[in-house]
């Protein structure tokens, strides 16, 4: 990436950049530009003041992201220096009872776009779209992580909507199932296969949540994926956990990670089903119900529609909960704000004529950091509430 280009800002911006701010939509720049590759660029002001570095993505709309706003260009040792920071800040996360974590995330670790999740010896990485893959130097990254970290192997790992290709460094792999610990608690993470980087760190806290409320609860697990909550549960000491989603392969691997942590198989039971469409005939009741189904508002544009589909599943998981039982929703959308998931489970619960109170509210886990200036990045929600 030797090519260096200059944006000039078309808005006043240089304020908001100072204060952090990780982002530069295309409708922000001057249209004089036409250079038709990723490049670091150098982003002066209407008056050709110096105002911070970046990479420039031609073919996005979110055109540039901030690296820096020192006036001299990162280099290798500026990068490098950043990704010391993150394994310092994860190093509370890098223990005999917990060997899974995030080490990079992005804008929140002022290397935006690029994702590193370590499972166990196998670190996961991904880029967010094509400008950040085509920028940064994988192999340098995956160099530096192999040297400087536990792990003996890195992956990459392409976004569901990318072209490019799957890529490893380091040890072969002989599964890619790779057996973590988190909190004690024993997964199989199927990192080839799995959703996101093959599991979802950022509710590492609300699990242990959910472990601690569940000692002689029955618990059902809406959107289960591979179990997570549910192997929390059973491992707090529930009663009863019934493991429900749409996938066959992710109830099979809940399966496993139940057998793995030794728990009574005669405590878990799983179901197939469209959560969506089949939880109304639905008719048993639990002392818990966690409802985290997939991100459901991909943009603005589905924002509305994806706020009415949350109030009916919400609503419907309502009255599965036994009175003054749990109700624990979550949602991963970065689109819908705190505020709208407040707005959400007040109308959910109208509708299933239902009132709550709320013992908890909590977001992803510190190893997800996010600039100050960037709310939306704060984008998971769970909130806990008593139903009457």
């Amino acid at each position: 990436m030797n090519k260096i280009i200059t944006i000039k800002l078309k808005k006043d911006l240089k304020k908001v950049i100072l204060q952090g701010n990780p982002w530069l939509y295309d409708q922000a720049l001057a249209p004089a530009n036409q250079n038709q590759e990723v490049s670091l660029c150098r982003i002066v002001s209407k008056k050709n003041e110096f105002v911070a570095w970046g990479f420039y993505s031609p073919n996005s709309q979110l055109a540039v992201r901030i690296l820096s706003t020192k006036s001299q260009a990162p280099d290798i040792s500026y990068y490098e220096n950043l990704l010391f920071e993150a394994a310092k800040l994860r190093k509370p996360l890098n223990t005999e009872q917990n060997n899974c974590y995030r080490l990079v995330n992005g804008e929140g670790d002022l290397l935006p776009g690029f994702i590193c999740d370590v499972y166990n010896k196998v670190a996961v990485i991904q880029f967010d779209g094509i400008g950040p893959y085509e920028f940064w130097d994988q192999d340098w990254l995956a160099k530096w992580i192999l040297a400087n970290t536990r792990c003996t192997s890195v992956f990459y790992k392409p976004r569901h909507d990318a072209k490019t290709k799957i890529k490893f460094w380091g040890e072969n792999l002989a599964s890619t199932k790779v057996e973590v610990k988190e909190n004690n608690c024993s997964f199989f993470v199927d990192i080839e296969k799995g959703q996101k980087t093959g599991f979802f760190l950022d509710q590492r806290e609300n699990r242990e949540y959910i472990k601690n409320i569940s000692a002689d609860k029955s618990i059902l697990n809406l959107f289960s994926y591979t179990g997570g909550f549910s192997i929390s549960a059973g491992i707090g000491g529930a009663s009863s956990v019934t493991s429900v989603d749409v996938a066959q392969g992710a109830l099979d691997l809940a399966t496993k990670n139940w057998q793995l942590n030794s728990l009574d198989p005669e405590k878990h039971k799983t179901i197939k089903m469209n959560i969506f469409e089949q939880l109304r005939e639905f008719n048993e009741q639990f002392d818990v119900v966690i409802c985290d189904p997939p991100s459901l508002a991909k943009s603005e544009k589905t924002k509305s529609q994806a706020i009415l589909k949350y109030i009916d599943c919400f609503s419907v998981a309502a009255k599965k909960v036994k009175k003054q039982g749990h109700l624990v929703l979550s949602s991963c959308s970065s689109h819908i704000s705190f505020e709208d998931f407040n707005i959400i489970i007040t109308e959910a619960l109208s509708k299933s004529r239902k009132t709550g109170r709320i013992l908890r509210v909590s977001g992803q886990g510190f190893d997800h950091p996010y600039p100050h200036a960037c709310p939306q990045l704060r984008y998971l929600k769970f909130v806990d509430l008593i139903i009457s």
